[in-house]
């Protein structure tokens, strides 16, 4: 109990450090992320990688909501790919994304709960938020990275 208390308080610490980065006037570029939804089997027709700009800030409630203008790019393992879409509600925690499934033709969904793994620096590229998740309706796993520009 003490851990999930613990991470849960730094999850909150890095979507409070992520919203910062973008209220206004700060000035900073933007935000970029990185996904990737891994199965049992990354080669099978669900599991792929992905990212996508997220410098559109909305501010509201506590934090605010990213999300972008242009959809982000996927593939699957074999190296098809398409497009996906992004939001995520610093608020509550969550990212929820959408994409047309080339392999079945089918609009797909997912809404993930994020939770802090790490924050990792680079003196290249700046500072990354690493999360992690899954869910049960896919039974699949989530990392998603934003990148602070």
């Amino acid at each position: 109990m003490v851990i999930e208390k613990q991470e849960h308080k730094a999850t909150q610490h890095a979507l409070d450090a992520i919203a910062n980065w973008m209220r206004p006037p700060t000035g900073n570029e933007g935000i970029n992320y990185a996904i990737a939804r891994l199965g049992s089997f990354p080669s099978d027709e669900k599991s792929f990688i992905g990212g996508g700009d997220t410098s559109m800030f909305t501010p509201s409630g506590t934090r605010g909501i990213l999300s972008s203008s242009v959809p982000g790019q996927a593939a699957f393992f074999d190296g098809t790919q398409f497009q996906i879409n992004f939001t995520f509600d610093l608020n509550s925690g969550t990212a929820n994304g959408t994409w047309t499934n080339p392999a079945t033709s089918t609009l797909e969904s997912v809404s993930i709960k994020l939770e802090l793994n790490r924050i990792a620096q680079n003196p290249t590229f700046g500072k990354y938020y690493i999360f992690n998740s899954d869910n049960p309706v896919d039974e699949m796993g989530y990392l998603v990275t934003f990148t602070l520009l």
